[in-house]
């Protein structure tokens, strides 16, 4: 550890109100999912209790810092870095990352982050990597007509066949935009993916924390009178985040999600944004890997890290994990009402963390 630092100085903050965190996401380091209203939108729909390490320097400027959920539930305690969402970088060096994971790792509980970009995770004996998600972005710094020519063929064969068959796009930010891209992606988790769909206070909190600053993107994909695809786009400094999609799997032969990503591809540009995150997909997903290998520049691999002190049981989480995904086949049955698989979303998302 160099003399400057030895200097630092560690301060466990709100990562939800502090400045110094503010300050720190706002950064080249900062992403999506540690920001502060995406964070405080977490903490009001599911309650988590959520804290900050910052690295400040001699003159009070934070330097480094990460992010960490505790949870003490029925799966037990445990230390999650990444809360409901893609991936978490600590904002740290070499050097800084130790006296993060230090206090990271004082609970004495199983600790998982979720790494795209940092290299000093990997490196820790400490930490195993238990799993793989595949990552994607497209890289919005140049002209439309370079954007255009950097699409798959298909993805601009697809793109005139849209047009040609009348598929339009909206894009908003109202909380009417809001409840209908949720009542659509609600219906696409239980009959497409037989998964159970994060509450819509949760979406209401994203609008309400990103909308006024112009930062949260709803395009919904209109056809015959009818919205038959949204997405959920997020901007946070100069990146595009694609964080929710969802589409009627009978109207997908209009192409409602190629006019969608172009849509808000192209206002991400209009924006000044210089990447578009396509957000992670998981391995044994190969239809949703190509389909966005079609549009990205960029293919790299979010790493999926856990540490678990010796002697600890997990039996109870896997045991817990296992009736959880039992719940969700059962709740999500084609023969349950869509209200009641609802309402099971609300009861039961945030033992998903």
């Amino acid at each position: 550890m160099t003399a400057v630092e030895q200097d630092l100085r560690l301060h466990s903050v709100d990562p939800c109100s502090d400045p110094r965190w503010a300050a720190l996401m706002a950064g080249p380091g900062g992403s999506l999912f540690s920001s502060p209203p995406w964070l405080s939108a977490i903490v009001d729909t599911y309650g988590i209790d959520l804290t900050a390490d910052v690295l400040v320097d001699a003159e009070g400027v934070p330097v480094a810092g990460l992010a960490r959920a505790r949870l003490d539930d029925l799966r037990g305690a445990r230390v999650n870095c990444s809360p409901f969402a893609d991936r978490v970088d600590p904002v740290a060096d070499g050097g800084q990352w130790p006296r993060l994971a230090e206090s990271l790792l004082a609970a004495g509980v199983p600790a998982e982050l979720r790494v795209l970009h940092a290299d000093a995770p990997l490196e820790d004996e400490r930490f195993r990597q238990v799993g793989e998600l595949a990552w994607h972005g497209t890289a919005l710094d140049r002209t439309e007509e370079e954007l255009l020519a950097g699409l798959h063929s298909t993805v601009r064969h697809n793109l005139r066949a849209s047009q040609r068959r009348g598929v339009s796009v909206s894009l908003g930010d109202g909380l009417e935009d809001v409840r209908a891209f949720h009542e659509l992606h609600r219906l696409t988790r239980k009959r497409k993916y037989r998964l159970l769909a994060q509450p819509l206070a949760f979406f209401e909190r994203l609008q309400e924390r990103f909308a006024p600053s112009g930062r949260l993107l709803v395009g919904l994909a209109h056809h015959e009178g009818d919205v038959i695809g949204g997405v959920l786009c997020i901007r946070w400094n100069d990146v595009l985040y694609y964080k929710f999609a969802a589409s009627r799997p009978e109207r997908l032969q209009v192409r409602p999600n190629e006019a969608l990503a172009w849509a808000c591809m192209r206002a991400g540009q209009e924006r000044g944004c210089r990447l578009f995150d396509w957000g992670v997909s998981d391995l044994d997903q190969p239809g949703l890997v190509a389909y966005k290998q079609k549009y990205a520049t960029e293919e790299r691999r979010v790493r999926v890290l856990r540490h678990v002190p010796a002697g600890h049981d997990g039996s109870r989480a896997a045991e817990v994990g296992a009736v959880l995904g039992q719940l969700t086949a059962l709740l999500t049955r084609e023969d349950v009402p869509d209200d009641v698989t609802r309402r099971a979303g609300e009861l039961l998302y945030g033992y998903f963390c």
